[in-house]
């Protein structure tokens, strides 16, 4: 092996590449380490050093599978250079044990029925979403229950998903649900249209089998807890709720994907395309972007399009690469698209003296950006109502009327006054010519003097009676509503707002609490308390679109009842905006699948959303035990936020996070501890990788509907196998804190930490997801010499 080294060693540096090697072996394979500032091209190092084992005389190369080359940069302890060499095929199993291991399989399927009440849109995709459960050994077989054969189905040969004839009848009937097999079946999802249905048939499946798991569809939140403490095992879900945040964040734009909230802290995921300002992501690798209040969730850039740490750790990110995360939000989110100017530290502090409040009003007032502000406001005041426009006019009228006619009296009348002159010309304003020129002695002022006086006061009427007849007709056409509050429309980069059913009243909500600007649009009128907080249009909805500035209009989102009308207000914006050089957002409610894949052809730039499939997959999350708190879209992908509270014969069970974040693809953002100490619980937001799930333990996660799949399979994707070599530290002090680290982050028994560590310089080997191994090479390499590498 020493030979092999050193001729390697020699046949590199006739290329101009200084390396350390290591020869080692390992089992079948030959590993080769090399350590050096620059490896030159790859393909010309793997010929030179097969070459190499070629020509050692002393080296038997026919006795290995396989040549590992593993390069690292000097002082680092993970490799940046993986390459392998097969020297002969790999011996396949016969086919009599494949097909052993096939029977084998078929003998261990485990199988799960659940009951569907309600097959309309939502029921459906309910039904559509719990197949895609069944992977492998593992089948979901469902039953489903509805008044009347569907007329409308959402999906092509939908009777071929049912594993069981379609049973006809009413769900609250005790001899229907036993028809079902209420009593063997492990959830019932109740999903009709009527409440009232759902909520009989919950409590009749309760009576009927008391261990079943029951998920109802429900918008009466109070009736809900209260049935969720009488009945147990118990989700009630609305699925107007669910979808309303993914709405209004694709109205926001601005890169908000999803906002949630756990408790009294709110996260945020956002999606960004890197620029030169971001030099806390540029050419920095992945797994260095796993902070305390940040988690990276997904990639895309040119050779990378995944999601959930489905990438190599040490991929570095370029400019125009775009990149999602999920964040901590510590302060109420402020939208960028308010244009709030920032005029420096000029705000007065609430500690300040009032001599130094003073001196920083008068330096924000002297503020040249402070005037311009007040300017660019004052102007959109005006433009937002035609009245104050004639106001403005006139007022500006009267005042030059005022000046010209003072001069006039000033120079033309004798014994004259400037300040009788001013005085004298606000009279004729104001329609006192009689006042003037009144009474029957003769006037020595000139006729032309005379006649211009009444023609002043003339045009003054006119300005007066044409403000007080606009005024008035104001009045008569709103009805007498002056005495409400009016707010005016904003003029650009706000959110129109289109139907006020019980989705855009969420989505209202939602973006009301953001401070988002929007005006609303409605062919009712609505009395709550929203109606005197924000903008307001009632009437038909084509004819008022006009007046909502919808050219410089930032978003439309159209959730009507009406999915051609929503379509149709699209269109209309989409007209209306065809000038402005950046596009607006348009955001389409549709109520059936195809329609929403053929807008992608037709409006490429819009977001259309079904609301009942996106629901429909928090649903049959439900069936299988978790909670569902929230949901959003990610690169045509529905992600879920799921809480599991963990039990005693949970897949999650004795688990830390690191083989659940990467094993099972999912992102936890939330981690409860029950403890034995005085307070008894302690919260994680964005938890570390080395906390260990323990029963009574409750985690939030952001999965898909394979993450939830693969949990509840306990499926969780291998890990690689690692070898990690160590050498005595300068320093014995750190071997203890260097035993602990290896422990927490690999995950492996303490006694083998410790034995490992006891016995430097050693070898272990350690299956471990590739993140982990970088984050243990990381820890370990301030404290030991240090080489880590995939076998």
């Amino acid at each position: 092996m020493r030979s092999l080294g050193v001729l390697i060693k020699n046949q590199l540096l006739e290329s101009n590449i200084k390396v350390n090697i290591t020869v080692r072996q390992k089992r079948e394979e030959l590993h080769i380490l090399l350590e050096s500032t620059y490896f030159g091209d790859r393909e010309l190092l793997k010929q030179t050093i097969l070459e190499c084992c070629h020509g050692d005389l002393n080296f038997d190369i026919h006795k290995f599978t396989a040549i590992r080359i593993y390069g690292f940069s000097y002082g680092e302890p993970l490799p940046e250079l993986v390459e392998s060499l097969s020297l002969r095929p790999q011996p396949q199993p016969p086919e009599h044990q494949v097909s052993q291991k096939s029977n084998l399989e078929e003998n261990l399927t485990v199988c799960d029925r659940f009951i569907v009440c309600g097959l309309g849109s939502l029921g459906q995709h309910a039904v559509f979403n719990l197949k895609k459960f069944a992977y492998g050994e593992y089948t979901v077989q469902i039953c489903a229950i509805n008044q009347v054969k569907p007329e409308v189905t959402e999906f092509e040969r939908f009777s071929e998903l049912l594993d069981e004839h379609l049973i006809i009848g009413d769900c609250r009937r005790d001899e229907i649900l036993i028809k079902a097999g209420i009593h063997n079946c492990r959830s019932i999802l109740i999903v009709t249209s009527n409440e009232n249905t759902n909520i009989e048939t919950a409590i009749t499946a309760r009576r009927l089998n008391p261990h079943v798991h029951i998920v109802v569809r429900s918008s009466r939140h109070n009736l809900n807890q209260l049935l969720k403490e009488q009945l147990g095992n118990f989700v009630a879900l609305d699925p107007v709720d669910l979808p309303a945040a993914a709405f209004a964040v694709a109205g926001i734009g601005e890169g908000t994907l999803g906002l949630f909230q756990i408790g009294d802290r709110k996260l945020r995921v956002a999606e960004y395309q890197l620029t030169n300002h971001d030099y806390q992501f540029l050419r920095t690798p992945a797994y260095l972007l796993h902070k305390k209040q940040f988690r990276l969730i997904s990639a895309v850039t040119p050779s990378v399009d995944r999601l959930f740490f489905q990438w190599e750790p040490h991929t570095t990110f370029q400019v125009g690469d775009q990149i999602a995360f999920i964040e901590l939000v510590e302060h109420d989110l402020l939208p960028s698209h308010s244009h709030v100017p920032n005029f420096g530290n000029l705000s007065p502090h609430p500690n300040q003296s009032l001599w130094q409040r003073l001196i920083t009003k008068l330096r924000q007032s002297l503020n040249p950006k402070v005037w311009q502000s007040q300017w660019y406001q004052f102007q959109q005041w005006i433009k937002g109502d035609r009245t104050r426009q004639l106001i403005l006019w006139s007022t500006i009228t009267t005042l030059i009327l005022w000046l010209i006619s003072t001069a006039i009296l000033f120079f033309n009348v004798p014994n004259m006054s400037w300040q009788k002159a001013a005085s004298t010309s606000i009279v004729l304003l104001l329609g006192g010519f009689g006042d003037i020129f009144g009474g029957l002695e003769e006037n020595r002022l000139p006729l032309w003097l005379v006649l211009y006086c009444l023609s002043i006061t003339l045009v003054s009427l006119l300005f007066v009676l044409g403000i007080i007849s606009i005024i008035a007709d104001k009045i008569l056409s709103s009805k007498f509503e002056f005495f409400k509050r009016s707010l005016p429309i904003p003029h650009q980069d706000h959110i129109v707002l289109i139907g006020f059913g019980r989705l855009g009243q969420r989505i209202a909500d939602f973006l009301h609490r953001l401070n988002v600007p929007m005006v609303i649009v409605s062919e009712n009128s609505y009395d709550g308390n929203l109606s005197t907080k924000v903008p307001w249009i009632t009437g038909n909805i084509t004819q008022e679109l006009t007046k909502t500035n919808l050219n410089r209009a930032k978003s439309i989102i159209a959730v009507t009842d009406d999915q051609m009308l929503n379509l149709e207000v699209a269109l209309l914006a989409k007209e209306a905006n065809k000038h402005n050089s950046r596009p607006i957002n348009l955001t389409i409610r549709t109520y059936d699948r195809y329609f929403s894949e053929n807008l992608v052809n037709l409006l490429p730039s819009s977001q259309s959303f079904c609301a009942y499939a996106l629901s429909a997959e928090a649903f049959a999350g439900a069936a299988f035990g978790e909670n569902m708190l929230s949901l959003f879209r990610l690169h045509q992908r529905t992600v879920l936020v799921a809480e599991y509270e963990i039990t005693a014969n949970d897949t999650l069970v004795g688990k830390n996070l690191s083989q659940i974040a990467y094993g099972y693809t999912v992102v936890p953002v939330y981690l409860r501890k029950n403890s034995a100490k005085a307070d008894g619980i302690y919260e994680f937001f964005i938890p570390a990788d080395d906390e260990v799930m323990n029963v009574g333990d409750r985690l939030t996660v952001l999965a898909s509907i394979s993450g939830l799949r693969r949990i509840e399979l306990g499926n969780l994707h291998a890990p690689r196998l690692w070898q990690l070599r160590a050498k005595p530290p300068l320093n014995p002090t750190v071997l203890l804190d260097a035993g602990n680290k290896l422990r927490n982050i690999s995950g492996c028994d303490l006694d083998v930490a410790r034995k490992f560590i006891d016995s430097l310089p050693a070898a272990i080997e350690l299956p471990m997801y590739d993140i982990q191994a970088y984050r243990l090479g990381q820890a370990l390499i301030r404290l030991l010499p240090i080489k880590i590498y995939p076998l």
